[in-house]
């Protein structure tokens, strides 16, 4: 997953909540998502909207709160008119995998990576995209100077799969990854 540098509001909200989860403690949790939503609204802290997010997605069960998809798909689409990489990469993948309210499109998906890769240098949305276009069926798609890139750029920022993937998938050109849902395949790198 991708690293977030999240504000100090924000910081200090999701320790209040992982606290309030770690002891049992609707009230220190309550204080805690009052803090983000605080930041939110009061400060337009983008941090502490995006934390919103997926404090809304994945609910919780100590305070009784089934996740809220639609909810957090559209902070998560506020923040993407913000151009808040974030958002960008967290759509990018839903798009990518089809999952969580998103209906499956990768090249919407590798339009949202390539522009993390070109406002934010981000090397994690850059061997994703390299992937797309390497393993697409549309020739347009398989640029290979764009590939040779994407995928330097990511091994260059050491992004853990990236070594392998341009070994045996560019340069020995074999078969394709073939990963079925990229949010998990990216955490078991």
């Amino acid at each position: 997953m991708q690293p977030v540098v999240a504000s100090s509001l924000s910081e200090g909200a999701l320790r209040l909540i992982q606290t309030g989860n770690e002891i049992n403690s609707p009230s220190v949790i309550m204080s805690g998502q009052r803090l983000l939503l605080k930041g939110m609204f009061k400060f337009n802290d983008l941090d502490a909207a995006y934390e919103s997010s997926k404090q809304v997605r994945s609910g919780n069960r100590l305070m009784g709160y089934s996740p809220q998809i639609p909810m957090a798909n559209k902070i998560l689409a506020t923040l993407l008119k913000k151009g808040y990489d974030p958002a960008i990469y967290d759509s990018a993948l839903y798009l990518l995998d089809g999952d969580n309210g998103f209906v499956q499109d990768a090249l919407m998906a590798l339009n949202l990576f390539e522009e993390s890769v070109r406002m934010y240098a981000n090397p994690q949305s850059a061997f994703i995209a390299a992937v797309i276009r390497n393993e697409s069926l549309v020739s347009v798609l398989k640029d290979k100077w764009r590939i040779d890139e994407l995928i330097t750029f990511a091994v260059l920022n050491r992004v853990k799969g990236a070594v392998q993937y341009q070994a045996q998938y560019i340069n020995n050109r074999q078969n394709h990854l073939q990963v079925k849902n990229w949010r998990n395949w990216l955490a078991n790198q």
